[in-house]
C-alpha cells in the first residue's frame, strides 16, 4: 500500500510562485507539442439554470490527464464554480487534484487544486502572450477585477514591460480596489476605468476574465496589433473578433469546441477546427507560427487544460513534498 500524501492550499502557496508556474505551464505545453500527453476533453456536470432541477447556479468539471517526459504522472482535477459562493464568503472556484502512479493506478497524493487553478490560469495567458504579443506591446486592458484578473496581471508582468493597465468591472468599487492594490503590489500604473471600451481602446493586450455570457469587447475597439485573450467559460467577445481576427489561437481545440468563447459559434456552424491557426503548444514547440506581424489582430481563447494542473501538481509532489524516487522504487 502507498501512503497517500495530503497537501493543503497553504502548503501549495508556499511552494508555487508565478515565475515557477509560467515555467511549468510552458513545459506542459512542450509535452503536448511533442505528443507526450493523453488528455480527454473535460466532462461537465451542470447544476446551473439550464438544468430543470436543481438550479444551484454552478457546475463541476472532471479534468483527467497523463503527462509523459519528465512528469510521468497521471491524475485528475475535480473543479467547481458556483455563482453565489461570494455571498457565502467562499471562492467562486475551488478544486481538488488526485495524483495516481501511472504504473499501478495507486493514489499518491490528494491536494488542494483551487490555488493551482487560479495561478495556472494566469500563467497560461502569460505563456501564450510570450508568442502572441506585438514586440512593442505595453498597455494591458483587463475586464474582470477578480482573482483571475489579478493572476493574469501578475503573469503578464513577468513576460512584458507594462506601462499602463486599465481595469473595468461591473462593480466599480471592485475595479478601484484592484487598481489600488495591484499598483502597490507590482509597482505599476493601474487605473480603474468607467467602461469596457475605455479598458480596450488603447490596450495592446486585452484580457477578459468574467462569468459573463454576452459580448463585453467589441471589434471596433481593437487597435492594430492587439492581442485579445478570452478566458471565461462563456462568450465574452463580439463574435466578429474570433471570426475576423488575423489569427485565431486556442490552447486546445477539443476543450474550446465544447465550452467557452467559441461554443456558440461552433454550434452555429460558424467556426470549426479549420478556422484555428494553431494551438498554443504547437507554437511553443515551433510546429506553427505565433505572431508574424505587429499589425496582426490575434484572438486567443484560453479555456484551460487539465494537463497543466496535473503537471504543476506532479512537480510539487515529486520535488517539494516527498522523496518520490525512493517511493516509486518501492512500488516496483
Amino acid at each position: 500500500m502507498v501512503n497517500i500524501k495530503l497537501i493543503s492550499q497553504q502548503e501549495v502557496k508556499e511552494k508555487l510562485t508565478m515565475k515557477k508556474t509560467l515555467n511549468l505551464v510552458e513545459k506542459v505545453y512542450e509535452a503536448h507539442g511533442n505528443d507526450h500527453v493523453v488528455m480527454p476533453s473535460k466532462i461537465t456536470l451542470d447544476l446551473g439554470e439550464s438544468t430543470a432541477w436543481p438550479p444551484y447556479g454552478g457546475s463541476y468539471n472532471a479534468m483527467p490527464a497523463y503527462l509523459g517526459e519528465d512528469f510521468d504522472m497521471s491524475g485528475i482535477k475535480w473543479v467547481w464554480g458556483f455563482n453565489d459562493n461570494s455571498k457565502k464568503g467562499i471562492p467562486y472556484i475551488s478544486a481538488v487534484i488526485i495524483l495516481n502512479d501511472p504504473r499501478t493506478g495507486e493514489v499518491l497524493s490528494i491536494m488542494d487544486g483551487g490555488y493551482i487553478t487560479d495561478i495556472r490560469t494566469g500563467a497560461s495567458t502569460g505563456v501564450a502572450a510570450k508568442y502572441l504579443l506585438s514586440k512593442n506591446a505595453s498597455n494591458v486592458g483587463i475586464i474582470g477585477a477578480g482573482i483571475q484578473g489579478r493572476m493574469n496581471l501578475r503573469a503578464m508582468n513577468e513576460v512584458m514591460d507594462i506601462e499602463n493597465v486599465f481595469v473595468a468591472d461591473i462593480r466599480k468599487e471592485v475595479a478601484e480596489k484592484f487598481a489600488k492594490e495591484m499598483s502597490e503590489e507590482l509597482n505599476l500604473n493601474v487605473t480603474a476605468v468607467n467602461s469596457n471600451k475605455e479598458a480596450c481602446i488603447n490596450s495592446d493586450a486585452i484580457i477578459t476574465v468574467t462569468i459573463a455570457n454576452e459580448p463585453l469587447v467589441m471589434k471596433e475597439w481593437l487597435k492594430k496589433g492587439c492581442t485579445v485573450f478570452s478566458l471565461g467559460s462563456f462568450q465574452e467577445l463580439d463574435e466578429n473578433i474570433p471570426l475576423s481576427a488575423d489569427k485565431l489561437i486556442v490552447d486546445n481545440w477539443g476543450q474550446n469546441a465544447h465550452r467557452g468563447e467559441l461554443l456558440k459559434l461552433v454550434k452555429a456552424g460558424k467556426i470549426s477546427e479549420k478556422n484555428v491557426h494553431a494551438e498554443v503548444p504547437e507554437i511553443v514547440v515551433g510546429r506553427k507560427t505565433g505572431r508574424e506581424s505587429d499589425d496582426e489582430i490575434i484572438c486567443a481563447c484560453i479555456i484551460g487544460m487539465g494537463s497543466t494542473d496535473i503537471g504543476i501538481a506532479a512537480e510539487l509532489f515529486k520535488n517539494e513534498f516527498v522523496d518520490y524516487n525512493k517511493n516509486i522504487i518501492s512500488l516496483r
